[in-house]
């Protein structure tokens, strides 16, 4: 690291030290599976966890998009990155607690911790959430556990994944987002970096959270 990128880095952290009370709780990542699977890849978002932790962010959801088409090849390439996130997140810190996500929505792996919450989505998309909650929805209907008029937005909340709003939705060298999260995001602020994964360096992360505290939020209004 250069002393100017020194420099910069602690000016960012003192600009965001001013205002801790207007830090993302909850703060999302999307990745595609060519990100995870890069040489770089598990390490950058090993670094990265343990920033925000540092920071005193809350929760964090990682999705990570599987692109292949091949139903096989997206098993075991959904198996493999279980195995691979599992390893690298068991050995940090105990106070990071996760929950990792397979491709069908089912908790494959966990850890409960007393501080920061990470949430491994691998493959499991938006679309699929919610498909998932209005099944579960429509059971409870049909076993008599709730009735068609009692059906509202607390009822599908609950079914979701991941029942926390994201704060800020970040896409590493991305033009576009994923359905990760469709209905939790709905008031997120968007977060574009113009760099690809395995190059972010911690001042990137301190961009954005400097950039969403300078942000004045609407809400949709």
């Amino acid at each position: 690291m250069d002393m100017i990128t020194a420099l910069y880095e602690k000016y960012l952290l003192r600009q965001i030290a001013k205002a801790p009370h207007n830090l993302p709780e909850h703060l999302t990542l999307v990745l595609s599976e060519s990100d995870v699977l890069h040489p770089d890849g598990v390490s950058k978002l090993k670094f990265f966890v343990l920033w925000c932790n540092k920071l005193g962010i809350k929760i964090i959801s990682i999705y990570v998009d599987i692109l292949d088409t091949d139903e096989s090849l997206r098993k075991e390439m959904v198996l493999q990155l279980t195995d691979k996130l599992h390893d690298v997140f068991s050995r940090m810190p105990n106070e990071i607690g996760f929950e990792i996500y397979g491709e069908d929505g089912e908790q494959k792996k966990n850890r409960e911790g007393s501080g920061l919450l990470v949430y491994l989505s691998i493959g499991f998309g938006g679309r699929s959430e919610i498909t998932k909650a209005v099944k579960s929805i429509l059971s409870d209907v049909i076993s008599g556990k709730l009735k068609p008029d009692d059906i509202n937005e607390n009822n599908i909340e609950s079914s979701l994944l991941v029942k926390h709003e994201p704060d800020i939705v970040i896409r590493a060298g991305g033009k576009h987002l994923s359905d990760f999260l469709i209905w939790q995001s709905v008031y997120s602020e968007l977060y574009f970096t113009d760099v690809n994964w395995h190059d972010v360096r911690k001042i990137e992360m301190l961009r954005i959270v400097r950039d969403f505290q300078k942000r004045q939020r609407r809400f949709g209004k």
